[in-house]
């Protein structure tokens, strides 16, 4: 028994969708479902719940029927507020399993008959046998509704037909929010396959006489090569028993040209049960493939990482079954529909204008800078090698000097903390900037403990020092008269190696990007939860980070493959975009609420949009 199935789906909306989910295992083992959802962001919800019931049917053990009962219990702990109806159905060999809530309606059409199965059924399993003929139709009811009069009719519509000529009857209704949504499964028998070579090959009775091969075996395109050699040999036993040969001569040679068609007819036999096996493959790589990239699709929004192994998934089972048949269109199309959305399964985009912002030379001749800092929509900027401080804001596009070499010696690292710009210089020490009247105090003199100072960062009030030679974050806290000498930031359980650190950014969590791509996590002065997770390629040659309070997501300016990666605060991916610049800035500031990323190459501040 085999069982093919198609599906049509009205018009959804965020806050109304119907939908369906059908999965096909080995022919016979199947999982079906239909949707009715009424909430809030309701067609996304629904395409995950439902990949997700789903997997939870066939991950479950147990029978059918105690998968079904379990699933249906699963998907009432998934709508705890919501109003919902659903479907639920199980085919296991011969028998079909329902359990329903609310307004859907199964029926079925077994000859003349339409029987309608869900009749008095309100969340009870209930069972029964179908057989080889059978068509079914799993359905919102009030997709059945608007069927009407042509529901009977509709059974005789081969799938295919029925897609198109329903779908197209939905989309020109100019119906909104009917929550119409069905499956239509066909119930069909499977052509036999691996039958032993002596049932194909007709034996002989004692006239010689052949029996006619069976209509079965003979519409079979797969078998037909041995009917045919079945027919051979029985016109050549028929002749030689009337001219069998009386000499040994004419009896070898009887011998060995029935050798030859008995080898044939193996030959034959073997390559059958070959092709019918890369068949089988075949046809499993490619439903796998669906099932997969049906999953991608559904998971992109809600779980990235999930959603970029299930497209490697569909990517790796596609491609097995192009080395099967290299040529099957089907294959070729999945292919390349998979290759064709993967940008947007994945969140990846690609900028290709990058508009100046602001050209430095403007603020002052031959300034050049590697790193910035954003806050409270401003930006402070420090030329190191002239030890000149500016602070320009985004919304104005001005820009003002707050300090130079002459207070600031040789500044080499600045944050921006509010209206107070921080600065680390390697013979002055720490220094504040207040830029609302540009006077400069000292926060710490020069430190003869200091190790190799990478970066500094004002959070809260607080000032952080990172310091490669040390191993360690220094932490300055504000007092009545000014700041507290250094403490250190990690707990003393906390180890840590910063060798080849480069950037500090802070949140709630104190951030550092080491050259190699590896970032660090700290929280309270402990080591945190962070690893990079769903990444298609691991970082190359990072220049910088930016996460800060204002940010729900932390990004990563990954320079050796030219892209900004957008992650969560614990590393897990979100997205990605892609472009020229990316691979040249030195730094960058994102401005969420602006829906901008600035970009620092030199002496020119270039901008993209965060998309």
């Amino acid at each position: 028994m085999k069982l093919t199935a198609t599906q049509v789906i009205g018009l959804n909306t965020d806050q109304k969708a119907a939908q369906v989910a059908s999965l096909i295992r080995d022919g016979d083992n199947a999982f079906f479902a239909v949707l009715d959802l009424s909430c809030d962001d309701a067609f996304t919800k629904g395409r995950q719940i439902l990949s997700d019931l789903s997997d939870f049917y066939f991950e479950f053990e147990g029978s059918a029927s105690e998968k079904l009962n379990a699933t249906f219990e699963e998907a009432g702990k998934k709508f705890p507020m919501e109003e919902y109806s659903i479907l639920l159905s199980g085919i296991s060999g011969k028998v079909l399993y329902l359990i329903s809530k609310g307004s859907v309606e199964v029926y079925l059409k077994r000859g003349e008959k339409l029987l309608s199965l869900l009749s008095g059924h309100t969340s009870q399993l209930i069972s029964g046998f179908i057989q080889i003929g059978d068509k079914m139709l799993l359905s919102t009811s009030s997709l059945v509704s608007f069927l009407g009069d042509d529901l009977d009719k509709s059974f005789d519509l081969s799938l295919e037909n029925f897609e198109t000529e329903i779908t197209d009857r939905i989309g020109s209704s100019d119906l909104e929010n009917q929550g119409l949504a069905g499956l239509v499964i066909n119930v069909e028998e499977e052509v036999p396959v691996g039958e032993e070579l002596a049932t194909t090959i007709p034996n002989f009775n004692d006239e010689g006489e052949t029996p006619v091969p069976s209509n079965e075996y003979a519409q079979t395109s797969d078998k037909k090569p041995l009917v045919i050699l079945g027919t051979i040999f029985s016109m050549i036993k028929k002749i030689f028993v009337k001219t069998f040969p009386k000499s040994g001569r004419g009896r070898l040679i009887l011998a060995v040209v029935l050798i030859i068609i008995i080898a044939t007819g193996v030959g034959f036999k073997i390559k059958a049960s070959k092709d019918s096996e890369r068949q089988a493959k075949f046809s499993a790589s490619i439903q796998k493939a669906k099932d997969d990239f049906n999953s991608a699709k559904g998971l992109a929004s809600l779980n990235p990482v999930e959603a970029k192994g299930k497209l490697d998934s569909a990517k790796a089972e596609v491609s097995q079954a192009l080395i099967l048949k290299p040529k099957d269109n089907e294959a070729l199309s999945l292919q390349k529909q998979i290759n064709d959305e993967s940008g947007s399964i994945l969140k990846q985009s690609e900028a290709s204008n990058f508009p100046e912002f602001l050209d430095l030379d403007l603020v002052k001749k031959n300034f050049r800078a590697t790193q910035m800092s954003l806050s409270a929509g401003k930006l402070l900027i420090l030329d190191p090698t002239v030890g000149t401080l500016v602070s320009i804001d985004l919304e104005k596009k001005s820009n003002q000097t707050l300090s130079g070499s002459e207070q600031l010696g040789e500044a080499q690292n600045a944050t921006l903390n509010g209206s107070l710009a921080f600065i680390y210089s390697k013979d002055n020490g720490i220094l504040r900037v207040d830029s609302a009247n540009k006077k400069v105090t000292t926060v710490s003199k020069l430190d003869k403990d200091f190790g190799d100072i990478k970066d500094i960062y004002g959070f809260g009030g607080n000032i952080y020092v990172l310091d490669n030679g040390k191993n360690m974050i220094w932490k300055y806290l504000p007092t009545s008269d000014g700041y507290s000498d250094k403490r250190e930031y990690l707990t003393s359980a906390t180890k840590a190696d910063f060798a080849n650190s480069i950037r500090m950014q802070i949140e709630s969590s104190v951030y550092v990007l080491k050259s190699g791509g590896e970032i660090l996590r700290f929280t309270k002065g402990a080591k945190d939860n962070f690893g990079l997770e769903g990444l298609d390629k691991g970082v190359k040659d990072p220049k910088s980070i930016f996460v800060s309070s204002d940010t729900d997501d932390f990004y990563v300016l990954d320079s050796g493959n030219s892209r900004l990666l957008i992650l969560t605060k614990t590393g897990s991916y979100k997205g990605q975009i892609t472009g020229e610049k990316f691979g040249v800035a030195t730094d960058l500031v994102v401005d969420e609420k602006g829906k901008k990323i600035y970009l620092l190459d030199g002496s020119k501040i270039y901008t993209a949009d965060l998309k």
